[in-house]
Parts: structure tokens; sequence; C-alpha cells
């Protein structure tokens, strides 16, 4: 049995919990909330208070743990993504090189696929240029870069870029189709990246088991445009179109970029989502 700690226990992260709980393993999770930890428990083996954006935040938990994963997003309670991917990364890199235990870890940490930006609907991979010219692109690309700085022979890294999320309680192909007839101010020229909710899962305990170290777009086949998606769900169903924008709105936040998952499926891995098209593979 494995000593797993999951730092960030939304969506994501309690997805996570549940599959390697599971799998039979010891799971620690973490909650920025004291209200969500008793909720937490029924989860988790060892539920605990941490907030990033803490200076004096306590990280002893990591001492003897053999995987970390790392899954955080501002919470609704005022954290911001400066507090989150600024400073809370900083402080957790650097108790990350900073502990005692030379005991091996692997930490797997969840990024997304929308670093890559504007690349006009190009084929990027994980060498590709990311964008560090709109504000949160730049803080998500630095927290990346500063995991990276973790220098130890005892610890390695992976980074899952993730495309956006569907699933289960995230049922974007009816999100979609109840949009039909009517105006997204979205521009549904651009190709946009998914991931199912249980590839992220099952990635993530393929990246453990397997040791990954470097960084890997865990995304789905599917490489349509909004327009494209949206008119094949609505087409099937005989629902009027979504009226998507054809340009963007300024200062918009824009992920346009055919992300190629060669890498990890050169790895080994094999998705149970190709696309929210086609059926899971159990």
């Amino acid at each position: 049995m494995a000593s797993y700690c999951i730092i960030g226990c939304g969506y994501v992260g309690t997805t996570a919990a549940i599959h390697f709980k599971y799998k039979g393993h010891h799971i620690t999770g973490t909650t920025k909330s004291r209200a969500k930890l008793l909720q937490l428990s029924e989860t988790v083996s060892e539920p605990l208070i941490l907030d990033l954006a803490d200076p004096d935040a306590c990280f002893d938990f990591l001492e003897h743990q053999d995987g970390l994963l790392i899954s955080v997003a501002p919470s609704r309670e005022g954290d911001s993504f400066d507090d989150v991917f600024a400073k809370g990364i900083t402080r957790l890199t650097t108790a990350l090189n900073q502990r005692q235990s030379s005991h091996p870890l692997h930490v797997t940490y969840i990024s997304t696929a929308g670093v890559y930006g504007d690349q006009g609907g190009n084929t990027v991979c994980e060498d590709s240029k990311l964008d560090r010219e709109h504000p949160l692109n730049a803080l998500l690309t630095s927290a990346e870069d500063m995991l990276q700085t973790v220098d130890r022979a005892d610890t390695t890294l992976c980074i899952l870029r993730i495309g956006g999320i569907y699933g289960p309680g995230r049922d974007m192909a009816n999100a979609i189709k109840a949009a039909a007839g009517e105006q997204v101010k979205k521009n549904g020229n651009h190709v946009c990246a998914w991931t199912n909710i249980v590839d992220i899962a099952e990635g993530i305990s393929f990246a453990y088991t397997r040791q990954l170290e470097g960084i890997f777009n865990l995304v789905d086949d599917m490489q349509l445009t909004r327009r494209e998606l949206s008119n094949l769900l609505c087409d099937t169903e005989g629902l009027p179109p979504v009226l998507w924008m054809n340009n963007d709105l300024p200062g918009q936040r824009i992920s346009n970029s055919r992300v190629s998952n060669t890498k990890i499926k050169s790895a080994g891995y094999q998705l149970k989502s190709p696309s929210m098209l086609d059926p899971l593979r159990v």
C-alpha cells in the first residue's frame, strides 16, 4: 500500500482520491476550508487543512509520502490566482526542496493545455512555445517553471496539461446543446482541447505507477472547433445551431490549438474517452 497525498481536493482531486483509495492506498487529502473537512474525511484516509496562501502553512505531511498530486485553483473564499499559482506554488516548491526525508517522492502537477494560448488552430506538443503574454497564462506557466526548480535526486516531477473537463457532474455535451439557437460570446472558430475526468484520474494513476517524469498533454483525440463540435451535437438532436461569435473580445484569454497527445500515448497510456462523442471505454 502506498502513501499518496492530494493537495487540493476539488473536482479533480476528489475524483483522484476515490480512484487511489479504491486501489487500496492510504490517502492524505487537503482542503482550505474547515467546513469541508468532515466531508473530506469520508473520501480520504487522513484529511488536513492546508492553505498554500498562508505564510505559516505546515508541510510536514510531505516527509513520508510515496506520491503527491497538486491540483489547485482559487476557491470562492477570496484567494486569487496570484495567491495560489505564485505565492502558494513558491511555498510548496520550497517545502519540497527542504524535505528532511530522502524517501523517494513522485509529484504530479495538474496544469492546463490553455497555456499554449492562441496558436491559430495549429498542432502543438509539449515542446511548443507557451503563451506568456496573457496575465493568467503567465502565472500558470510560471507555476510550472517554479515546480521544475525542485532539485533533488529523490523527487521526480510529472506535469499533466489537461483540456476542458467533461464527465459526471460536467456534461459538456448537454451544456452545448442547451445553448442551441443562442448567441455565445466565444469564438466558434477556435479549437479547444478536452479531457474526460475518468482519463484525468486514470492518467494521474498512470503517471505515478510508471513514475513518469516531464511534461505530458493529457487530452482526448477530438480536435474540432467549437462550431464543428456544437453543429455535430445539435444536428444529431435536430436542434438549431449554436450562434458563436467569429471574433474575440478585448483581453479575452484564448485557447486555439490542436493539442497533441502523442507523447503520453507513446508512454503507454490508452484513453478511456477518445472524445465526448464516443462511449466511455471501461
